[in-house]
């Protein structure tokens, strides 16, 4: 049986792209290169995609081997094994897809390192760095050490015994309105309103608990929107702000407030 058949069209060989007119996928990929880095990530799921960029149809591609140079885990190396595929496994597969499909058709988007950047359509710009190694994003202009780390570990003997160095940068998010942001105007209900203490250009973006790829889908859009996620991040912060300000009344130097009031009440009477 054709294996193409019993993986979907998952899998087409490079001899079939050039039959069919396109470029073959190992001229499109740099496989001396970081394909770590998104761009270059993101390249070879174009690579192997171009029938489908060109008739404006949905990803459904697999790429032949290119992903086992990079970081992605192991299960999603190649998709010769796609019949005996956990749902799981298919469903993440999905994910990368539709993933790496938006990445490529916004052209809000663009790459500097291992760094994403993205103008929201209402003129802000977010930034975060792709860390395929960890499965997150992080702060801007941090994953490049952390990836000389994972790189480094991988190296020694019995690798695997090694559990995952930490990226202490992970789910930050840069943004153009610096530190001590105000809300911008177009957010119904908080447009113009002062955050708290934020000292950095940078705020704290976690995923909606999908697969790494979905949550990454979903940062894109958020950011592109450039709305829903400055209504996001002003209400995070000022639950923060309301517990701080809950803390300082409930302790002062120490003691319960009650406890003082009741010190002061006692020292009143004697």
């Amino acid at each position: 049986m054709n294996k193409d058949k019993i993986n979907n069209d998952m899998i087409k060989s490079w001899e079939w792209f050039i039959e069919h007119g396109y470029t073959d996928p190992k001229e499109m990929i740099d496989h001396n290169g970081n394909l770590d880095l998104p761009e270059a990530f993101m390249q070879i799921f174009v690579a192997y995609n171009q029938h489908n960029i060109a008739e404006g149809k949905a990803w459904d591609t697999w790429p032949k081997w290119e992903l086992s140079s990079t970081s992605i885990k192991q299960d999603f190396h190649c998709a010769y094994d796609q019949e005996f595929d956990s749902e799981v496994t298919k469903t993440v597969r999905q994910h990368w897809f539709a993933a790496m499909e938006f990445m490529h058709a916004h052209e809000e988007i663009s790459f500097d390192g291992y760094t994403i950047i993205i103008k929201g359509q209402h003129g802000n710009t977010f930034s975060f760095d792709f860390a395929l190694g960890n499965e997150t994003w992080g702060k801007p202009g941090t994953y490049a050490a952390q990836k000389v780390i994972l790189d480094t570990n991988a190296k020694k003997p019995k690798a695997w015994m090694w559990a995952p160095q930490q990226y202490p940068f992970s789910y930050y998010v840069g943004h153009s309105l610096g530190p001590n942001w105000q809300c911008p105007e177009h957010i119904p209900k908080y447009g113009g309103e002062t955050v708290g203490h934020t000292p950095e250009s940078t705020f704290l973006m976690t995923g909606p608990d999908e697969t790494f790829p979905a949550n990454l889908l979903s940062l894109m859009e958020m950011c592109i929107d450039d709305a829903d996620i400055w209504k996001t991040q002003y209400e995070y912060i000022q639950r923060f702000d309301d517990y701080d300000e809950g803390i300082l009344n409930y302790w002062r130097n120490g003691r319960r407030v009650q406890e003082w009031n009741n010190l002061n009440d006692k020292k009143v009477i004697e």
